[in-house]
């Protein structure tokens, strides 16, 4: 499958898709397999001649790339310089439709989309791999060594499987599925999720088994993916929930939007990434509305994407 940022490789419009972890979270950083799919709802960027300027309106960003105490700056900075823009003679708006530091993968998604603007206003037919490139820069200002499983959501759109020693594998999916998406309000830290899962791993030995219990969920993952069958995938997110709470990564805000979202018809429902904070996703066929009414209800903001379609459309609902 492709999605709007690619065909045949070449680029075609300046976007990055939202990604979220359906199973393997965690798991993944121990050599186990991931399954993540990139969300038809993620960043758009638009660039046009100027001074370098980049403004992000949602997020409240407005910088230069020569701004070298900002973050920010530095890593547009990386793409201009990896996509010989240098000179920073060139301005780009980015309008994202994502919210940033939920575990959805805005970082990668605004990589992917700025990289994709500046080599179409340059009127380059940069391929994939250039465009991954420039991106890769910019997330290693944000996140030092990204394993790159957000980059390839956030590229292609897709459904895909990512080990650290392989990489992504594209994963076939049967049919475009919709997930509610659950935000808890609470920014999310990767580094220190991460580092207390380690920890429990090495004062617990009994916990290298839950992890290897969530790897060999991935593959059953696929099956469902392969099959249509959004009933065993929701079970599966279900279970994948059950351990990652055993891991210590949930929270209460979490845990309300997860039990909300069963509570409303949803067939599985689990926290996607590092946990902590961040977002819960739900499969809930014809219940959408409701999940999204009862998280509402709850004090919680969320939305409706699909995945497994690359370019699929936005289907958002707001609260009620």
């Amino acid at each position: 499958m492709s999605g709007p940022g690619t065909s045949a490789g070449v680029l075609r419009e300046p976007f990055g898709h939202g990604k979220v972890i359906l199973l393997g979270e965690h798991a993944v950083v121990y050599d186990q397999p991931a399954l993540a799919a990139g969300l038809s709802r993620g960043l758009a960027a638009a660039a046009t001649p100027g001074s370098g300027r980049l403004t992000v309106p949602a997020w409240e960003l407005d910088v230069n790339a020569r701004d070298a105490s900002s973050p920010v700056a530095r890593a547009y900075a990386a793409i201009l310089g990896a996509l010989g823009a240098a000179d920073s003679s060139m301005d780009v708006t980015v309008k994202a439709d994502l919210p940033a530091r939920a575990g959805l993968g805005s970082s990668a998604a605004f990589a992917i989309s700025i990289a994709r603007a500046v080599a179409h206003a340059r009127g380059r037919a940069a391929d994939v791999q250039e465009i991954l490139s420039a991106a890769t820069e910019a997330e290693k200002i944000f996140h030092g060594t990204p394993s790159g499983i957000d980059l390839a959501a956030a590229a292609s759109g897709d459904v895909g499987r990512f080990e650290r020693a392989t990489g992504w594998r594209p994963v076939p999916v049967l049919q475009q599925m919709t997930v509610c998406v659950g935000l808890s309000g609470r920014p999310r830290d990767t580094h220190a999720q991460v580092a207390a899962v380690r920890r429990l791993r090495e004062r617990t030995p009994g916990v290298r088994a839950v992890i290897e219990t969530m790897g060999a969920l991935v593959a059953e993952g696929e099956r469902a993916l392969g099959r249509g069958d959004i009933d065993e995938l929701g079970r599966l997110f279900d279970v994948a929930h059950g351990l990652l709470a055993a891991l210590r990564v949930s929270t209460a805000e979490l845990e309300a939007l997860v039990h909300a979202a069963r509570d409303a018809g949803a067939v599985g429902a689990k926290l996607t990434g590092a946990g902590g904070g961040g977002a819960v996703i739900a499969l809930a066929p014809g219940h959408e509305g409701d999940v999204l009414r009862r998280w509402s209800q709850a004090g919680f903001q969320g939305f409706v994407a699909t995945i497994g379609g690359g370019a699929g459309a936005v289907k958002e609902m707001g609260p009620s």
